[in-house]
């Protein structure tokens, strides 16, 4: 067995490996190599150029190393990155599709295309036993495998997993009460206009952190979601009680871009987009920034609740439906594009519960 590392030390790259003659030839035909009589391992410059070298060299060999390690220039995951690409992937599926290769290659210490097929059921296996992920993360992490080693590599033709049952788990909704509290938590006024209208037009936090004042329509009372999940558009709603807010806000950020400290050679181009949520030097917000400020809010109030940013979204239709909406507006304004994801709220609207009296309550 081979293994390669860096050496920060060194600056260079290490190569250990039993000897054998085919090896050592091997290891002597690239270029820049140097041989430790003292630790008895062989190094190499560090650079892309050599790097490639040494996997080209030793391609047939059992070599195993960190695949963190290696150059980003390298692009060891290229075909990946273009198939997606000519796919038209959102950003959000290419990055798990990149975690779960970048993740199997670094269980094993090993490339792409040393991967077996029995190691990807038994990299499955511990994640779902020893780590005990969630179904929804295991059936991303399949879904990146299938497409990356079965239809991009073509590696492993007959690929397949078994069906998983879907686990029947219900999120944990704010009531009314928390999520005002919720709201109104953040001393900054951006930082709580931000979770304002995430909550009263159901957005995705990745939605909230990509509007654009031109998505903002005053006069019909809409917002327009441009290019969501499933590389959808959308419209949801206005709140009426937000608007002058809104009004007040953009204004103060008006004049913060006009005569505030970041000057006009500072700013990134990316303000040309005009987001409505920027960040710092007026670049777009990120969403771990977003859902950072959600979860200060929730520590700030002392809220036990396993909630998220995203539970803003589910009480948002949930208080609709408590409300009496329909189940296909609350759809339409969700974007979902089944009626089935959005049948999920009525199991957890209190609407129905609250009719029904407990036989307890009969004979006490």
């Amino acid at each position: 067995m081979l293994e390669l590392k860096y050496s920060p030390e060194d600056s260079r790259y290490i190569l250990y490996f039993p000897y054998r003659a085919e090896w050592v030839r091997l290891a002597k035909s690239i270029p820049g190599r140097k041989y430790d009589w003292n630790r008895n391992i062989w190094s190499f410059p560090q650079d892309p150029v050599t790097f490639k070298i040494i996997l080209k060299t030793f391609y047939d060999t059992p070599i195993r190393f960190n695949i963190k390690e290696i150059p980003r220039s390298v692009k060891i995951l290229a075909d990946l990155h273009q198939a997606m690409r000519a796919r038209n992937y959102s950003f959000q599926t290419a990055r798990t599709y990149y975690h779960w290769i970048i993740q199997i290659c670094f269980h094993f210490r090993k490339l792409p295309y040393q991967i077996t097929k029995d190691e990807i059921i038994e990299f499955t296996d511990y994640c779902t036993e020893v780590k005990s992920l969630s179904s929804a993360s295991i059936r991303s992490m399949r879904q990146a495998f299938l497409f990356y080693f079965k239809v991009v590599r073509c590696q492993f033709p007959d690929l397949s997993f078994p069906r998983m049952k879907k686990e029947n788990t219900l999120p944990e909704v704010l009531s009314e009460s928390e999520v005002k509290k919720i709201l109104n938590a953040p001393a900054n006024p951006k930082h709580k206009l931000l979770l304002k209208l995430a909550y009263s037009a159901g957005l995705r936090v990745s939605e909230a952190v990509h509007l654009k004042i031109s998505d903002i329509d005053f006069d019909r009372k809409m917002i327009r979601i441009e290019q969501a999940k499933g590389k959808k558009d959308r419209y949801t709603l206005l709140a009426d009680s937000l608007c002058e807010e809104l009004r007040e806000y953009l204004l103060y950020r008006k004049k913060v871009l006009q005569f505030g400290p970041v000057s006009t050679a500072q700013r990134s181009p990316a303000i040309k987009n005009e987001w409505l949520f920027p960040g710092h030097g007026f670049t777009q917000l990120s969403i771990r920034s977003a859902e950072k400020i959600f979860e200060t809010s929730k520590q700030k109030l002392g809220i036990t609740k396993k909630v998220s940013f995203h539970s803003l979204r589910h009480a948002f239709a949930t208080h609709l439906l408590e409300q009496g909406t329909d189940l296909r507006m609350i759809q339409t304004l969700l974007g979902h594009m089944s009626v089935r994801t959005t049948q999920i709220y009525a199991k957890v609207s209190r609407t129905q519960l609250t009719k029904i009296r407990s036989p307890f309550d009969r004979i006490s």
